[in-house]
């Protein structure tokens, strides 16, 4: 009985310091309410472990410098994969979330036996290149489109073109363990949201896609689909959209959307964008329109922060107070309406979140 209870302690505290860069020991007494000697007892074991280092001593309050620990960057890697129509991105990162390294290729995806042969050999090839690293715990996988988790089905993802797709194919061509996720949840997970966290994460990518936070915990939904944002009506009867219906946030807020198929870098768009009279500009400023309705009508469902990821949001970063001023008129009761903001991870996020599944998983069972 012992051992389980201290197991449990351990897990507790991999999970505070997962989600805090660093803490002393009587720090995580208070924050976990367990007693001082059960936590030297655990962080003592932890250290053996390599679970634990040592992060330098605090400034002293009057008495003797606490040491502060923190989680060891040693004990562990992640790899991460990120895949979309058109690329695949690759990180490998410590327990403290470092990248270790990273790669973007150009990469056709159609879903095929061969396109998952070629993923898990270039897989092989970045970490070969890479002279050392912590122990692997293991894969993660980003998908966009809606993921039913225990059958290991890709029920439907507009931006693949793919339904009903088992994901067991790439369990067959990759010697280690694998964890999927959507997209839009593994940029949230790249954030290490706090464990008493509500928040609602809105991705913006060639899509619109989200992720409800309640306590720390990603809200699934009955049937795998909360989170689908880019499918609440904003405009009724407005523009259409690929699903069959008219006026979704998906047909005004999207990467999408706003490039109107421009066939340029998303960089070079925004320099125009940032720029005054042009076309660009024009379509920027409308777009901060109808993401201004969508956060506001998010706000009013939910009532937390409003958290934007996503390639569009280190761009909406630089106009963030123009998007709150445009939020205003909507909202009767957050008058600052300071509450959309952008988030950490700018690049890469969802193969990011996508290896942090790996220690999530590994902590819980410490």
């Amino acid at each position: 009985m012992a051992a389980k209870t201290t197991q449990s302690v351990q897990s507790r505290i991999a999970q505070y310091l997962y989600t805090h860069p660093y803490a002393t020991k009587a720090e995580l007494g208070q924050a976990l309410s367990i007693s001082m000697p059960t936590i030297f007892s655990a962080v003592n074991e932890m250290f053996g472990a390599n679970i634990l280092e040592s992060a330098g001593e605090m400034d002293s309050t009057g008495g003797r410098k606490a040491t502060a620990i923190r989680l060891n960057p040693a004990y562990a890697s992640s790899l991460g994969l990120s895949i979309t129509r058109s690329t695949v991105q690759m990180v490998l990162i410590d327990l403290q979330g470092e990248i270790l390294a990273q790669k973007k290729l150009s990469f056709s995806f159609s879903g095929s036996s061969v396109d998952l042969e070629k993923i898990a050999n270039e897989t092989k090839n970045f970490l070969k290149d890479i002279s050392e690293y912590p122990p692997l715990l293991g894969c993660g996988i980003a998908l966009p489109g809606i993921i039913q988790k225990e059958d290991k089905v890709l029920s439907r993802s507009h931006a693949l073109n793919l339904e009903n797709y088992s994901l067991t194919g790439f369990e067959h061509c990759f010697d280690m363990e694998l964890l999927f996720e959507n997209d839009a949840n593994a940029a949230l997970l790249a954030e290490r949201p706090l464990a008493n966290e509500n928040l609602t994460f809105l991705y913006l990518g060639r899509t619109v896609g989200g992720t409800l936070v309640s306590q720390g915990k990603i809200v699934q939904g009955d049937d795998c689909r909360a989170g689908e944002f880019g499918h609440m009506i904003l405009y009724p009867n407005g523009k259409s959209c690929y699903c069959g219906k008219r006026g979704c946030a998906d047909a005004y807020c999207s990467l999408t959307a706003l490039m109107k198929d421009q066939n340029v870098p998303l960089a070079s768009f925004m320099e125009k964008a940032f720029s005054e009279n042009t076309e660009e500009a024009g379509a920027w400023y409308e777009y901060l329109d109808s993401l201004a309705l969508l956060s506001s009508n998010l706000r009013m469902a939910f009532d937390t922060e409003i958290l934007i990821g996503g390639p569009l949001s280190e761009y909406i970063g630089h106009d963030l107070e123009k998007l709150r001023e445009k939020t205003k008129p909507y909202d009767r009761f957050d008058k600052k309406a300071d509450y959309p903001k952008t988030a950490k991870i700018k690049h890469a996020a969802s193969a990011i979140g996508a290896a942090e599944q790996l220690f999530l998983k590994k902590i819980k069972h410490l």
